[in-house]
């Protein structure tokens, strides 16, 4: 087993409450995270570049004004400096179009966002305790 480590996460959404509660839902997870936060995939592709390491994990909402996940989630894939970071598509869509889409595009997990705050910190807690103790990811 690997020594749980900070895991950098950066979330795309344009919904400000959204944010704040995805903030707040990872306070109260028992890891160690640092978290990055834009609006639309515009500003996740400048984050990106003004960075030397790249987060472990994007997590990336579909309906976002300007570039939308859709079209960033391509965008990511289609670049060899961003292809290998896991995105975790986290939408208020369940439409069976747009799931298929996002994993045909190079998703790595398509969950509906909780509707309950304690599903959300459950939701995070589960993915970040497996994605910092068991999940290898590629070097920057």
């Amino acid at each position: 087993m690997k020594t749980a480590k900070i895991l950098q996460i950066l979330l795309a959404d344009d919904d400000v409450v959204d944010r704040e509660l995805f903030a707040e839902a990872l306070s109260q997870i028992q890891l160690e995270v640092k978290l990055h936060e834009v609006s639309d995939g515009n500003e996740l592709f400048t984050c990106l570049r003004s960075r030397s390491a790249h987060p472990d994990i994007i997590f990336l909402d579909l309906n976002m004004p300007l570039k939308d996940g859709r079209e960033t989630l391509r965008d990511l894939k289609a670049d060899d400096q961003f292809k290998l970071i896991p995105v975790i598509i986290l939408s208020t869509s369940s439409s069976e179009f747009d799931i298929k889409l996002c994993y045909q595009s190079g998703a790595t997990l398509f969950i509906s966002k909780p509707h309950d705050f304690h599903m959300l910190v459950d939701m995070l807690q589960n993915i970040l305790n497996l994605a910092s103790k068991y999940v290898s990811f590629p070097s920057s």
